[in-house]
């Protein structure tokens, strides 16, 4: 143990800071450290797996495991020109000073106040029950009634490999009663593929919508109705019926993407990455739940970084960590589901 005014002076005349820890919940080294460099602009090493890695811009950020990447990071850090080392210290020095104590203590209580507020909007909002939704549902009597049901996590427990996905033989035969019943229209909507999601309602007429909206196909008995309209912004049709929102994307964000995705897989056991047709996941369900979330909130911070020229959203779901077309999601499908039936009279 060093008395805190020789660290400090150790802190000051200093080259190069190295933290080389293997699990760290935040490490205040670091930022004892850079408070210590006004005159010196000295470099930071910085281990990926300190809490401080996701915040401190302008660190050199290093795998502690790996001996090379850490060797290399010290020549670098030694070697430096003095602009560089005062560029990067100027951005460390103002995060440091910027997020006191003081500010973050504000921030949680500002977040919450606002979270309170939040939850007490959402009590005021009525809610739907099982009766009153099935009471609706029988007196809508004219018109046509559209269903529309998530698939991960209420028609199917939600499963990390899509094999697992399936719907039970139970849901699928509830599925079908509802497709059959007279001026009925149900849909599925998942963010699995369309491969997967033909695979398992084949045979059943229902509507289904897959990547999360990224495509949607509707049921055989909307071929029977009249007046029906054509979704928004002119989406394209294939010869299987299903419709793409997404006119057309540049491949090469996924270039970019599945090289970090591949990087954290690597230091993440029991993540896998899932390529869709368009989207891009990478799962964590399987790994170890306080590391799994911090490498995915890692991998976040990360994707905006590079993504943020491009018209991507960034979703943390649940277990998983989604790059997809920012335009399209479930609730701009199931918009165009409903413009394609306006020329229908809809009594639920």
């Amino acid at each position: 143990s060093v008395a805190f005014d020789e660290l400090v002076s150790l802190y000051a005349v200093s080259d190069v800071c190295l933290i080389t820890s293997t699990r760290d919940g935040m490490n205040l080294v670091s930022y004892e450290y850079v408070a210590s460099q006004q005159a010196r602009h000295g470099v930071l090493v910085l281990s990926e797996f300190a809490g401080a890695a996701q915040s401190l811009n302008g660190a050199l950020i290093v795998n502690s495991w790996n001996i090379e990447e850490v060797s290399d990071a010290l020549h670098q850090a030694l070697a430096m020109a003095p602009a560089q080392r005062e560029a990067n210290f100027n951005l460390l020095y103002k995060y440091v000073n910027t997020h006191t104590a003081a500010y973050w203590g504000v921030s949680f209580i500002n977040e919450l106040k606002r979270v309170s507020q939040a939850a007490d909007e959402l009590a005021q909002l009525p809610q739907l029950t099982a009766q009153v939704a099935q009471t609706a549902f029988g007196a809508a009597t004219q018109g046509l009634r559209v269903l529309m049901l998530d698939y991960d996590g209420t028609l199917s427990a939600t499963r990390t490999i899509p094999d697992f996905a399936r719907p039970s033989p139970q849901t699928l035969r509830t599925l079908r009663r509802l497709a059959e019943l007279p001026r009925t229209l149900v849909y599925v909507v998942s963010g699995r593929i369309r491969a997967h999601m033909e695979r398992w309602f084949e045979g059943i007429d229902v509507g289904l919508v897959a990547e999360h909206g990224l495509f949607y196909r509707h049921p055989q008995a909307v071929g029977q109705l009249q007046g029906l309209t054509q979704g928004p912004q002119g989406p394209m049709q294939d010869a299987d019926g299903w419709t793409c929102l997404v006119e057309h994307t540049d491949p090469q964000w996924r270039e970019t993407v599945l090289p970090l995705f591949q990087h954290y897989t690597e230091r993440t056991p029991g993540s896998f990455i899932e390529e869709k047709e368009v989207d891009l996941t990478w799962h964590y369900r399987n790994t170890d739940p306080e590391f799994g979330l911090w490498q995915a909130n890692e991998l976040k911070i990360n994707l905006e970084r590079v993504l943020s020229h491009w018209p991507l959203t960034i979703v943390n779901g649940n277990k998983t960590v989604e790059v997809r077309p920012s335009q399209v999601d479930k609730a701009y499908a199931l918009r165009a589901i409903i413009g394609n039936l306006a020329g229908a009279q809809l009594d639920f």
